[in-house]
């Protein structure tokens, strides 16, 4: 195997630690960046007189060459491939670029290279979603549905709060995501080994090529930092929780004992021996995700766990768990993309569960304390209401005024419009609460905050 060391060793290493030890399985990964990254090297050496004019073009060119025909070699990892291949095309001159870094600020330069790339196609896919989700929840600011607590009916609520309430899991989602790009847009190059270099390079030339905004502070910390990885990594744990409890919700409406929601075929799959079935396989695959990715998270923090500073080879461990993590977040988000294009609610059904187990009761009790009861007071009638229709096999919509005074002398024609459906929801007219005037400003605040997170991204 080709190295990029050896010169102080007599003994070969042993073959099968040789395999062991190899990275360009993964890193070759990352090989455009490696390409990207040395390009700007090579400037900066330029720039800053260590190679002449047309040295510089003769390595650009070489690196054209070299990223267009990329070929197997028995390499450690994509650092020696590169440039094994600068020399193989440029002989000595391939070798003397090899100055004012080392692989250990160079790995960190690609991986944050690459993370940045990725940061922003997971952006485009969130403003998609959150897009989505605000129309859908603008359509649908005054659809009755029930609300749960302990997944049992609570309160009626309207299926744009509902659908809202996705969009601030995401918007806090978002706000994380921006946080791990401005964690990760500090350039690392020039740090060398741990200690910095002995040349007079301009690390700025370097930082402005790559487009990174800051550059590091400390060398030392430089090489060793995968808070990065870690921010990213959290922010996928996050999520994926987030997109879980959704399709959660998605998989109970769309049972058959709920009938809240109509699974489209091109979400949907079948069973091998139950004609009838349809079933939520990809919101269930969602919903597993959450242990790849947690699991992929543990492991990064593991890694990282109780490493003395600065560099040291554990940090090669990082690159699966955040591919992994980077390729199953786009995916996910991809077909969740999908999954909200083609949502079909059954209202009617909606509206019947509204009806059920007794969700005005907290209306009834409001009622009574603007009558000038305390609501503990107010609780203890309602509960004995309650009672009494389910004795008499009734509920709040078909008790007569009459009834309701046995209870209470407080009751009075005007506590029927507070029991309704559509009573109930016009109340909630607080700040960020349920009634449609409220899920109207939430829509409006809801499209600034995404448009104003759009603008940071920029």
């Amino acid at each position: 195997m080709n190295k990029l060391w050896g010169g102080r060793f007599e003994n070969q290493l042993d073959y099968d630690i040789e395999i062991y030890l190899n990275s360009f399985y993964i890193d070759k990964y990352l090989f455009n960046y490696e390409i990207k990254v040395i390009s700007a090297h090579v400037k900066s050496l330029y720039l800053c007189n260590y190679i002449k004019l047309n040295e510089k073009k003769q390595i650009l060119n070489s690196l054209f060459l070299i990223k267009n025909n990329f070929r197997k070699l028995n390499v450690e990892d994509i650092h020696s491939y590169l440039e094994l291949e600068l020399i193989k095309y440029n002989g000595d001159l391939g070798k003397k670029i090899y100055i004012g870094k080392s692989r250990n600020d160079q790995i960190t330069t690609l991986n944050k290279l690459m993370l940045l790339d990725e940061i922003e196609k997971i952006n485009i896919l969130l403003i998609f979603i959150r897009k989505t989700i605000i129309n859908l929840a603008e359509i649908e600011f005054n659809t009755p549905v029930p609300g749960f607590t302990h997944l049992q009916i609570a309160q009626p609520i309207t299926l744009g709060h509902y659908l809202l309430s996705w969009n601030e899991m995401l918007k806090r989602d978002h706000i994380n995501l921006l946080n791990c790009k401005k964690n990760t847009n500090f350039c690392p190059l020039g740090s060398a080994a741990l200690a910095g270099h002995n040349y007079k390079i301009n690390r700025n030339i370097v930082k402005k090529i790559l487009n990174f905004k800051y550059l590091t502070e400390n060398s030392i910390d430089a090489v060793s930092d995968r808070d990065y990885v870690i921010l990213f990594s959290q922010f996928c744990n996050i999520l994926i929780i987030h997109l879980s409890r959704i399709c959660e919700d998605m998989i109970i409406w769309s049972s058959n004992k709920f009938n809240f929601l109509k699974l489209s075929d091109k979400i949907s799959s079948g069973s091998s021996i139950m004609p009838q079935k349809k079933n939520p396989d990809l919101f269930e695959l969602i919903r597993s995700k959450s242990g790849r990715i947690m699991g992929n998270s543990v492991n990064i923090l593991t890694i990282l766990k109780s490493q003395a500073l600065s560099y040291n080879k554990d940090n090669q461990e990082d690159k699966e768990s955040l591919f992994d993590n980077i390729y199953t977040i786009k995916n996910t988000l991809n077909c969740f993309r999908k999954c909200i294009l083609v949502l079909k609610f059954n209202k009617k059904n909606m509206y019947l569960s509204t009806l059920k187990n007794y969700s005005t009761a907290t209306d009834m009790a409001d009622y009574l304390v603007k009558k000038g009861l305390t609501f503990r007071d107010s609780h203890k009638i309602v509960g004995n209401c309650i009672k009494y229709c389910e004795n008499n096999d009734i509920n709040f919509f078909n008790i007569s005024l009459k009834e309701l005074k046995i209870i209470c002398n407080l009751f009075e024609n005007d506590i029927f419009y507070f029991l309704s459906i559509e009573g109930s929801i016009k109340n909630k007219n607080t700040y960020g609460s349920t009634s449609p005037n409220q899920v109207l400003n939430s829509i409006q605040r809801a499209k600034f905050f995404l448009n104003n997170i759009i603008l940071k991204f920029k």
